[in-house]
């Protein structure tokens, strides 16, 4: 059974060297990288586009703002019984469903993290798991693919692992695209780990005013965060980000390399005061008008 990935960034690039490492067949649908991207995939058929045939999983691992003009080429290539899963951040899920059908769409929520130094070429910056969800009947079998790439966790309550898992994002992730700083060097800040609080709790009020249930995304609810008293949920912010207090937002690799962010796919979806400051300064950074500094803090402050 014909696999198919689209987009080799580092979350599709390291999920397709582990497929393709496990025996899987496996077609890459690479976009503008595709010449550079299948000089090192020398097993995967690899085009700009997804190569001809039928596929019964396509792993779409774009932009979410890129979900149309990538997958459209590719969905007359799903066969009727097959099942696009999303692996990308922000809510992506009903996008996908207007091209191929709410039936044959699933989500994985990515709780590991890697970054693409090169085109073809990724280094794993944390460990974790899928969380995958869903209606498709692939369902079963999307698991069995991925535990081959990742650990993976079936939820059935999708949406809220979702929104879980932006909500953090939304905190740490841009706040550290914005400074420059590691998830340890963030928490390590009082006044940081408030803003982080604060970002979450926006994400939150989002969330809940669209009926979402949140689940525990890597052990942490964002709903039962943000109503701790204040010591114990600077304390759990803190305990967060010392399992990986090295790592770094990949948004500040992609801001330095002139690629856009994806602040589209994170802040941008949460229309709140603190969420909108940070995809204004990120906007700002993309286009040369803003440097990443920690003194961007003090305009959220």
């Amino acid at each position: 059974m014909r696999i198919g990935v689209i987009g080799l960034g580092a979350i599709g690039g390291v999920t397709a060297q582990r497929l393709l490492d496990a025996g899987f067949e496996v077609s890459l649908g690479a976009g503008r990288l595709h010449e550079e991207i299948a000089s090192k995939f020398p097993r995967a058929r690899v085009g700009k586009s997804l190569p001809e045939g039928e596929y019964g999983l396509i792993l779409l691992c774009v932009r979410t703002a890129d979900t149309e003009r990538a997958l459209a080429p590719a969905a007359p290539l799903l066969k009727p019984d097959g099942a696009v899963v999303c692996l990308q951040n922000g809510l992506p899920e009903e996008r996908v469903a207007r091209i191929v059908g709410a039936q044959r769409v699933l989500g994985a929520v990515i709780g590991w993290s890697a970054t693409m130094t090169e085109p073809g070429e990724y280094v794993i910056t944390g460990g974790g798991k899928f969380t995958l969800g869903g209606s498709s009947p692939r369902l079963e079998h999307a698991r069995l693919v991925l535990q081959h790439a990742f650990p993976v966790r079936v939820t059935y309550n999708l949406a809220g692992a979702r929104w879980s898992k932006l909500a953090m994002n939304c905190a740490m992730s841009t706040l550290g695209a914005i400074t420059g700083f590691s998830l340890g060097e963030l928490a390590a800040r009082r006044y940081v780990r408030t803003l982080a609080l604060g970002i979450v709790a926006e994400v939150v009020d989002a969330a809940r005013a669209r009926g979402v249930t949140l689940e525990a995304v890597a052990g942490v609810r964002p709903d039962w965060l943000v109503r701790l008293p204040v010591p114990l949920a600077h304390a759990a912010v803190w305990l967060a980000a010392r399992r990986r207090p090295e790592q770094k937002s990949g948004m500040i690799a992609r801001l330095r390399q002139g690629r856009p962010a994806g602040i589209e796919d994170l802040n941008a979806l949460i229309d709140a005061p603190l969420n909108n400051t940070l995809v204004r300064q990120v906007r700002e950074i993309e286009r040369g008008e803003r440097r990443i500094s920690p003194q961007n803090l003090s305009e959220l402050l």
